[in-house]
């Protein structure tokens, strides 16, 4: 069995189209962050973030258990109870927000036009948290998010989203990252929900704690309990992504973990991310699920190319061939 995995597409639909084109697996599977921007032009979308902030920033400081949709619904309920400038901000932010999910809606609509017409097999797509609810878009039929499906006799589950508070994109249509601690114990939804399931292959958009999570400024930031659950019941494969800059491909005891970096361009602060890296992952099952190779792609223009390979043993000895010099001299490594 061959997938092609990509995660945060941030609305580069031309570059995936290519993919869908040009690739020919027996299944695709896409991991969060589809939308990178949910107005159409930038004017519009820092002022849907300044006047989101305010008000999530609002909620904080009066310590309101409420989100900003609520907050805004309230002020609009009872304006004489609030400042003339709160009264204003909730009036254009639920405008705004009713846009930004008109906008999303269609964005995915064209997704699932790309891959119904352009790919040759199966696609299967992830929320990230610059994602709505796809269960609520054109997306739905294809939605990964605490579904498990098996296909070719492997069993993949998925549970999308992050535990982060993403500017621009209207909380109220997000997933919710369900992990929180209650009374010292640690509540995780997406624990949960892989111990159902008992899957082969996990689909996960935000990382597990300690696996190709770590950010330069803050360190470690992944899901404690979805790295509980794969410690108690070792899995296969993991395919993540979300920290474009803590990509490869790492092994713990018997588990893969694969980030490819971003797929779509992203602006960071050490400057923007051109991306447009994917990977080909080769699967054999008998008894058991093995990895048996991971290629790491990248489309360069309209160009796809491969970077690198690795080939596995059934051991899970790993042997890397560089295929393109100055493109690894960019990643500097991938296998970790």
């Amino acid at each position: 069995m061959e997938i092609v995995y990509i995660t945060d597409v941030h609305d580069y639909l031309r570059g995936l189209k290519k993919v869908f084109q040009v690739e020919r697996p027996d299944l695709f599977l896409i991991s969060g962050d589809l939308i990178y921007k949910a107005f159409l032009t930038q004017e519009k979308l820092y002022h849907f973030a300044e006047i989101q902030d305010y008000l999530y920033q609002y909620t904080r400081r009066y310590e309101l258990a409420t989100s900003v949709h609520e907050l805004c619904e309230k002020i609009t309920q009872k304006p004489e109870n609030y400042s003339l400038k709160l009264q204003q901000y909730a009036r254009e932010y639920l405008n705004l927000e009713q846009q930004a999910v008109e906008n999303m809606k269609r964005r995915y609509a064209l997704l699932r036009s790309l891959a119904g017409r352009y790919a040759t097999t199966n696609v299967f797509f992830l929320p990230g948290n610059y994602d709505m609810d796809l269960q609520y878009t054109a997306l739905a039929s294809q939605d990964m998010h605490k579904k498990m499906r098996k296909i070719m006799g492997i069993s993949i589950a998925g549970y999308g989203g992050a535990p982060v508070y993403t500017p621009g994109i209207p909380e109220r249509i997000s997933v919710v990252f369900h992990e929180y601690h209650e009374n010292n114990l640690l509540m995780s939804e997406p624990r949960e929900f892989f111990r159902r399931t008992q899957p082969e292959i996990l689909l996960i958009h935000n990382p597990a704690y300690g696996t190709l999570d770590r950010l330069a400024s803050y360190g470690h930031c992944g899901s404690l309990g979805i790295r509980e659950f794969i410690d108690e019941h070792p899995v296969r494969l993991v395919l993540s992504g979300h920290v474009h800059e803590d990509y490869g491909l790492l092994k713990i005891g018997q588990t893969f973990f694969l980030n490819p970096s971003n797929f779509g361009p992203v602006d960071t602060i050490y400057g923007p991310q051109e991306g447009g890296y994917f990977c080909r992952i080769q699967l054999q099952k008998d008894e058991k699920v093995y990895v048996r190779r991971v290629s790491l792609m990248r489309l360069y223009g309209e160009e796809i190319y491969p970077v690198l390979h690795i080939k596995i043993d059934r051991n899970l000895r790993c042997q890397e061939i560089i295929e393109n010099e100055a493109e690894f001299q960019i990643i500097k490594r991938f296998l970790r």
